[in-house]
């Protein structure tokens, strides 16, 4: 007999978790090619104002049709907060630096990382030992990224912007992965939406204050560009990509649901060629192989055994 939770078993849990993963591979990987032009355009502290000024203002407007800020207890609001903070104040804003300065692949490998650091995470806790095999695997994954941000082509920017970039990447990883343990932790108190959206609310009331005239719309001859940019970030990469990937994360836990996303340079490098006109270099594609082959070697054999629940990485 099949084992439920909340009338979903667990069978069913991991289908609809997975298919979420799989959806977020194509859009939030598309998101660094749609991000990168418009952030070369205008500063990413204005895109970080402009894009949760707004996206703070529909979560607000849903707040008088839906009853989701409704039954959350004080304790639980703090958490909230602290979310918002680390995974929209802190995350949001060196991710955008980080997007403003490095081509998307390099970037998007970088972040890559987050499951691993999940992983190991969880090594250090106790909850989870890996095979000598594992963690030659994680020496592939780092020897992969290497020499894709070894290749990145050079002379769009300075040497010690490119650093800045690598430097705010790193941060992204870090507060990125943080916000993955406080969302996996908060998704045991309240509701998958609730998750999604009260932190993008308190994001725009922390930020709006700060510089309330970065809220404008922008003008210019590229104002339609970073409209349509913005669109697609708020409405696509932020509300949609969050509920599913706070969704995949309660059905089948970070690690599994890192495991498929990391498809995502897949979708940037196709991307950044056919849309950006910035081919890849041999060297490039190579470090890409061999880092997504050392995220499926490292996570994919002893995650694909286990059938129910999401145990094997807390």
């Amino acid at each position: 007999m099949e084992t439920t939770t909340g009338g979903t078993s667990f069978s069913g849990r991991r289908k609809r978790g997975t298919l979420a993963a799989w959806i977020l591979v194509l859009l939030w990987g598309f998101h660094y090619v749609v991000l990168y032009r418009p952030l070369r355009i205008i500063d990413p502290e204005r895109y970080l104002f402009l894009r949760f000024g707004w996206a703070g203002s529909v979560v607000l407007l849903l707040a008088f049709f839906h009853p989701f800020l409704r039954g959350i207890s004080p304790a639980n609001w703090g958490r909230l907060l602290l979310l918002s903070l680390v995974g929209i104040v802190g995350y949001q804003w060196v991710f955008l630096k980080a997007a403003s300065i490095l081509d998307p692949v390099p970037l998007v490998l970088i972040l890559s990382l987050g499951p691993v650091l999940v992983a190991l995470y969880s090594h250090a806790r106790g909850h989870e030992s890996f095979s000598a095999f594992q963690w030659g695997m994680m020496i592939l994954i780092g020897a992969g990224i290497f020499l894709v941000v070894r290749g990145e082509p050079a002379g769009k920017s300075l040497h010690d912007h490119r650093a800045l970039g690598l430097l705010m990447a790193f941060f992204s990883l870090l507060f990125f992965t943080l916000s993955t343990l406080m969302a996996r932790s908060l998704l045991s108190r309240v509701g998958t939406l609730q998750v999604t959206l009260v932190p993008i609310l308190l994001g725009g009331l922390l930020l709006v204050p700060l510089h309330p005239s970065w809220i404008l719309p922008p003008t210019g001859p590229h104002a339609t560009l970073v409209l349509l940019s913005l669109l697609y970030s708020i409405v696509v990469a932020l509300f949609i990509c969050y509920f599913l990937w706070n969704l995949a994360i309660a059905d089948i836990g970070p690690a599994r649901a890192g495991l498929w996303t990391n498809g995502q340079p897949i979708v940037a490098a196709v991307g950044t060629a056919l849309f950006l006109h910035r081919p890849l270099s041999f060297g490039q594609i190579l470090g890409g192989v061999i880092a997504v082959a050392g995220f499926w070697g490292f996570f994919g054999k002893d995650l694909m055994k286990k059938v129910p629940g999401y145990t094997e990485i807390s």
